[in-house]
């Protein structure tokens, strides 16, 4: 005997999969974790996004903070003047930061 799922309960799955799916790429690509450490111990960082606004200020050492998906600069502070790109992926990325 062939069992089948009626005509309301194929269409309530397939909704949930439209949703799921559908909302699932859209968040990924919202923000993501950037990663990483600031050397050396007493460097001072801003994370600024392609327009030059502050976005995130970085004390020396480990660090974790979350980025829309684009291009970003980390700018480092007196006395050091380095600039580091950083580009913000739909997945986690690691940026190590040398102010030194």
């Amino acid at each position: 005997m062939k069992r089948s799922i009626g005509r309301r309960a194929r269409v309530g799955l397939v909704t949930t999969a439209s949703l799921v799916l559908g909302t699932l790429p859209h968040w990924a690509a919202v923000a993501d974790i950037v990663q990483g450490t600031v050397t050396p111990a007493t460097a001072k960082v801003i994370i600024k996004d392609g327009a030059g606004s502050k976005v995130s200020e970085l004390a020396g050492g480990p660090f974790q903070v979350r980025l829309p998906a684009g291009r970003f600069t980390a700018e480092c502070q007196p006395p050091s003047q380095k600039k580091v790109p950083i580009f913000s992926l739909a997945q986690p990325t690691t940026v190590n930061i040398d102010c030194g």
